[in-house]
């Protein structure tokens, strides 16, 4: 019986340990959101996107 007890303790520590593992995830990922979401207040709302394209090398733009 003293079996049963440890493997049930096991068990509730592995799913605690797990259920713990994703409550932090799921704390920081929302945290980062709304880090995100602050700094994109801040700033001017640009975004740049810069291509660079290998065919002209000889073109000036």
């Amino acid at each position: 019986m003293g079996g049963y007890i440890v493997i049930a303790a096991m068990v509730c520590v592995t799913i605690i340990g797990i259920v713990g593992i994703f409550a932090m995830l799921a704390y920081l990922k929302e945290k980062a959101i709304l880090k995100y979401k602050n700094s994109s207040k801040v700033g001017d709302n640009e975004i740049s996107i810069t291509v660079d394209d290998n065919k002209d090398k000889n073109s000036k733009n």
